[in-house]
């Protein structure tokens, strides 16, 4: 455990993670409380708040603490706050809206920095959310490995936009947008903290730039397995009214299907706002730089 001054820190795992106490999300924040926070979740890249009863402005209004908010490309927002949006998987719906860990949004040019998601229905154990360090992904490669990823970009694709909303019964399309695709550097630069991490995901990456598909496959596939080892995660378990935050540039995640049985029956409402982020930085080109 860690005491701030505003709050109180558990660590989940020893590679990231961690519960939040003790501070009240509903009310306005100080800046030393943010600041707490900031610090935490720089530290923990992912974050969860128990027991916070927020309305969808109160979230809002927390998650623009961080940077502004941005509405999904694809998903229709809450009708007041179009920014903030709902993952509805109705009983009986056996699909995961995100099958592969992932980054959200890796196919924009800048895409999200991070994220909040607010627990608004959820089955009594189960469809927890499971998260990846990236930062450690990159710094257990090894050092042939890093020298050979430094120098590559890789295609980021959306797929088929249809995909996000259609299929779930309970999810409104946004608009008849066009597929999108983002390059990006393999290995990220985090201004706030100066470290490397990876920045691939089967979900999104279809090839590195330079090459075919089918040349860049195996390396994807190896860096998405050595990425999602569960040494390197840790994962949330869901009640009502948790709110989870994390740091969309160093982490991967995805929603663990696990619908059966009881887990099945219960209606899932997962409500997130999602936090601008900048152009991706190359690691390697900050190092040019300061040489």
């Amino acid at each position: 455990m860690k005491t701030y001054n505003h709050m109180t820190v558990k660590p989940i795992t020893g590679a990231m993670g961690a519960e939040v106490f003790g501070i009240d999300l509903s009310k306005p924040l100080s800046d030393a409380a943010v600041a707490e926070v900031k610090s935490a979740w720089t530290n923990y890249l992912v974050l969860i708040f128990r027991d916070q009863d927020l309305t969808d402005q109160q979230q809002a209004d927390f998650s623009a603490r961080f940077g502004p908010i941005i509405p999904h490309p694809y998903v229709k927002g809450l009708p007041e706050i179009p920014e903030i949006f709902q993952i509805i998987r109705e009983p009986g719906e056996n699909f995961s809206w995100d099958g592969f860990y992932h980054s959200d949004l890796m196919f924009l040019k800048r895409p999200p920095k991070g994220a909040t998601l607010y627990a608004k229905e959820c089955p009594p154990f189960g469809a927890d959310t499971a998260f990846c360090n990236l930062y450690l992904a990159y710094e257990t490669l090894s050092d042939g490995m890093k020298e050979m990823l430094e120098g590559l970009e890789a295609v980021n694709d959306s797929g088929d936009p249809i995909k996000y909303s259609n299929k779930y019964q309970s999810m409104e399309e946004l608009a008849k947008n066009d597929a999108m695709a983002a390059t990006h550097p393999v290995v990220r630069y985090n201004p706030d903290t100066g470290r490397k991490a990876l920045f691939v995901s089967l979900a999104f990456t279809k090839k590195f730039k330079g090459w075919t598909e089918q040349e860049s496959l195996p390396l994807l596939t190896y860096l998405y397995e050595h990425s999602i080892q569960a040494h390197l995660g840790c994962r949330l378990s869901w009640q009502p009214k948790s709110l989870a935050m994390w740091d969309n540039r160093v982490c991967l995640h995805h929603a663990v299907a696990d619908y059966f049985g009881e887990v099945s029956k219960h209606r899932r409402v997962m409500q997130r706002a999602t936090i601008e982020g900048e152009i991706p930085i190359a690691a390697r080109s900050v190092e040019k730089k300061a040489a």
